[in-house]
């Protein structure tokens, strides 16, 4: 197919192109492009047609690999190097970077701690490194700061004093490694001859007539007097000789014993001497409490780490929960020696402005600018000069999480509590914020997760990315992201190996005169569509969900319909997947399991209905597998079938061979020996990036050549594996089993996908799909509430009406639907809408409206009606 190119591009200058000519990654044939630098390109399709692999297996592995050969070898070896794409020629092209989908909702680091929503975006390492230099210790027992002193400091301690008091230099002396005599002997050598024992002053004489025997000579405390003195007259020689000698003796401990009473001072400790009554002030040249003496660590920006040993609460491992096992459910409380915070108490015994890092972590994003800002103006210009940079990178951060409307958020949120689009845009600041210039950056998605009213944030954010001299290329299928760009490549035409083929690449406004693609019909097809009024099927089988207080949830009750296709709906960080994620799945799960157990307790007070339903199933976008060797023909059980065709040919019968020999998986099959049926060899090139290559014994046939001779219809296994769902579908006619398999991946929009294409190559988009076709026309007569997070993601507009037809489907065999949705099409054919807001954070976690789209769409408030009416009226 020709591409096509507007004349106002084909005269731009080459070394202002990317230029991309034979690429054939995956399913792209040989395509040749001309993609402009420095400006926003939007890479759409259907799903299936090759985005993925243009944008990130050509283009992001090319810009990531040259950028990398200018490493050392033995710095290239640390990294992870993506392999060469296959193309004649990729010229101009810049340093990439790239932001891919996420799947899953949590993220773990080797130790199985959750992230959170500083470190994802990026400023908690500044914030580690701001208390690190700037944090001031303070002892959590006495509420007294702590910091080394020296003779200089004590001196200008004793200078604050009030005059006419009179006071004594000490240092203490224990008894750990020597018997008192032996002690008072060598400080009357010194010429010391005056100390304090349990509480008496005792004269050193010449005989040593201190009744020793009365005390207690394991650890016991000596105070060895050095100098008695009066504030009224201050000699600073003679003070500084002392508090220097009494330093040296002590190991960094001196002790000042102030004879008169003390007003206003809090940090003298009331000390009895006979029958007098001093006030003790303790000194340490070390980070240790001068009151209580508890030591403490010199702050570095590990210390706040609850990932690293320097910092992690020893008790909790760093979780910030300890687990509570009963005899009927396990559960986890908050741990009691971090509160929660993850860290020790080393570490939150540091502060800034007032606040520990945990504290910090605590408050609203919005609100930290005001905490810095207050900070910044306590500093004299010495020390802001050096802190100037690291205060102008937290700025920048928080400012961005700002402008991308997460200021509702606090750094503490785990990731496993945000909601997706959450997870993008911080997973956005932490890119956008690195103020590089001349880049790639390759965005999957940045839509996703994105209540439309929420777009234009992210829209102004990258923008001013591409301000910076910067090539931004977006895969979408938003309206408004592609609206927004500034060149669109369109491939296709359809997916699979019907696509990899370049049907557009120029202007946005020449796709729009265009009409010739389906992304541009679409774009210019008017929808005055009437929304619904009422449900296609009634109900009168609710589950209720009674004062639900998950995170931001404030106190609601909820509805949730049977039944029918319900849609959850609202701005991001509205409660949206606090609601159905973390509520109605685990209390359903927990009501539904056989201990009858449910943590009510924990973010709602009661629920009623689970007994309509026989089971809940929530289909999220993580990975069904990380094993390479899983292909959707082994996940939906197709192989089995296609092995037992393979079985009953006349050449497999007259050779003995079962369905196990056409196993892949099995060693005593007949996979390849030296590949052990992956079809691939990983070769190890240390300072290179890995390269898998085709078995050279197999050629990348995963099966032996004995089982390659088998042929069904005249194609062997491993070409049957090669085939992709729609070309299987008419293929293996006359297997009504196979094609009722088949068919389910068809309607979920999937019929691009090759057999044999491994699990983990998936997106997440086409995990939840995948999940979703294993349970179509599934023979189960349980009566089942499907819950699924945002189906449509990275489903191109023309593809949504095949997933509707599958949640028909469901719904017509009597089961549930409550979907988390973004996309107006979807929320457009929903039976009832659950709006929730107003706001994100603690503006949201409120019901706004319920009801059918129209009546949702009457509401004068509701984001999501604003949204229906802009695109259906």
């Amino acid at each position: 197919m020709t591409t096509h190119l507007p004349d106002e591009t084909a005269f731009q200058h080459p070394s202002s192109m990317i230029q991309v000519r034979g690429v054939r990654v995956h399913n792209l044939k040989s395509i040749d492009l001309d993609i402009p630098l420095n400006q926003l390109i939007a890479v759409c399709g259907v799903s299936g047609s090759g985005k993925t692999s243009l944008a990130f297996d050509t283009l992001y592995a090319e810009g990531q690999r040259r950028y990398l050969e200018t490493l050392s070898p033995s710095a290239r070896q640390y990294l992870n190097q993506l392999p060469k794409p296959d193309a004649d020629q990729i010229t101009q092209i810049p340093p990439a970077i790239a932001l891919r989908q996420n799947t899953s909702q949590r993220h773990f680091t080797s130790r199985g701690l959750e992230s959170t929503a500083g470190i994802e975006s990026g400023i908690q390492h500044y914030l580690r490194l701001l208390f690190s230099v700037s944090g001031q210790i303070f002892c959590p027992d006495c509420e007294i700061p702590i910091s080394p002193q020296s003779p200089e400091t004590v001196l200008a301690f004793i200078k604050s004093l009030p005059t006419d008091l009179r006071f004594q230099i000490c240092y203490p002396v224990t008894t750990e490694e020597h018997s008192s005599p032996e002690i008072m002997q060598e400080l009357k050598q010194q010429g010391l001859n005056r100390v304090i024992l349990n509480h008496e002053e005792y004269q050193l004489s010449d005989d040593l007539t201190v009744p020793l025997s009365q005390f207690d000579t394991d650890a016991h405390e000596i105070l060895v007097v050095l100098d008695r003195l009066s504030t009224r007259t201050i000699d600073d020689s003679r003070i500084l000789e002392s508090l220097e000698f009494a330093f040296n003796e002590s190991a960094g401990k001196v002790t000042l014993l102030v004879m008169e009473p003390l007003s206003g001072q809090t940090t003298g400790v009331p000390f009895q001497i006979g029958q007098r009554q001093s006030f003790r002030f303790a000194f340490s040249a070390d980070m240790s409490c001068p009151q209580c003496q508890r030591e403490f660590v010199q702050p570095e920006p590990q210390l706040f780490n609850f990932f690293s040993p320097s910092g992690v609460c020893t008790n909790c491992g760093g979780s910030g929960l300890i687990s509570i096992e009963s005899s009927r459910i396990r559960s986890a409380e908050t741990c009691p020696h971090c509160q929660g915070s993850r860290l020790n108490a080393s570490a939150l015994a540091v502060r800034v402005n007032g606040s520990n890092i945990d504290q910090l972590g605590q408050q609203p994003i919005r609100q930290i600018g005001g905490w810095l800002e207050q900070f910044s103006e306590g500093l004299t210009a010495t020390e802001t000069k050096p802190l100037a940079p690291l205060l102008r990178e937290i700025r920048e951060r928080l400012s961005l999480l700002n402008e991308l409307g997460l200021g509702y958020l606090t750094l503490n949120r785990t990731r496993s509590t945000l909601s997706s689009g959450e997870i993008q845009r911080t997973a956005l600041t932490s890119l956008l914020s690195s103020n590089l210039v001349n880049t790639l950056y390759v965005l999957d998605e940045p839509s996703s997760g994105l209540h439309p009213a929420d777009s234009h944030r992210v829209i102004s954010v990258l923008q001013k990315l591409r301000q910076l001299n910067n090539t931004l290329l977006i895969v979408e299928h938003d309206a408004a992201f592609i609206r927004a760009a500034e060149y669109v490549i369109e491939l296709g035409p359809a997916a699979g190996r019907a696509g990899g083929e370049v049907i557009f690449s120029g202007p946005l406004e020449a796709l729009l005169a265009s009409n010739s693609s389906p992304t541009s019909r679409f774009l210019n097809t008017a929808e005055n569509r009437a929304l619904k009024s009422v449900p296609d099927q009634p109900t009168s089988e609710w589950i209720t969900l009674t004062d639900a207080s998950r995170n931001n949830l404030q106190n609601i009750t909820v509805k949730f319909p049977l039944r029918q296709l319900c849609v959850v709906t609202g701005i991001s960080g509205s409660g949206k997947s606090s609601l159905i994620e973390q509520t109605l799945f685990p209390l359903l799960a927990a009501e539904l399991s056989e201990t009858g157990t449910s943590p009510l307790a924990d973010g709602c007070q009661s629920l009623s209905g689970a007994e309509q339903i026989d089971e809940v199933i929530l289909l999220d976008h993580s990975f069904t597998g990380q094993n390479p060797r899983s292909i959707p023909a082994t996940y939906l059980n197709l192989f089995d079938d296609i092995r037992s065709i393979f079985a009953q040919t006349p050449d497999a019968r007259l050779r003995n061979l079962s369905p196990g020999h056409f196993s892949f998986n099995s060693k005593s099959g007949g996979r390849c020996p030296v590949c052990k049926g992956t079809g691939k060899i990983e070769i190890d090139l240390q300072f290179l990036a890995d390269i898998s290559m085709d078995c050279q014994e197999c050629h990348g046939k995963r099966y032996q050549r004995e089982l390659l001779e088998i042929r069904y219809r005249k194609l062997n296994i491993a070409e049957v594996l090669e085939l992709t769902v729609d070309e299987a579908f008419p293929f293996f006619r006359g297997q009504p089993a196979l094609q009722k398999k088949l068919k389910q991946l068809k309607d979920v929009g999937l019929g691009y996908l090759p057999l044999g294409q491994p699990l983990p190559t998936l997106s997440g988009g086409e995990c939840q799909r995948l999940k979703l076709a294993a349970y179509l026309n599934t023979s189960s007569r349980n009566k089942t509430l499907f819950l699924m997070n945002e189906p449509t993601r990275g489903l191109h507009p023309l593809d949504i009406q095949s997933v509707l037809n599958c949640f028909h489907y469901l719904l017509t065999a009597g089961h549930s639907i409550i979907l988390i949705e973004h996309n107006l099409d979807l929320i457009r054919a929903a039976d009832h809408i659950i709006d929730l807001g107003p706001e994100a954070g603690a503006e949201g976690g409120r019901i706004v409206v319920t009801g059918t789209p129209a009546e949702v769409a009457a509401h004068p408030t509701s984001y999501t009606g604003m949204a229906l009416n802009a695109k259906f009226s």
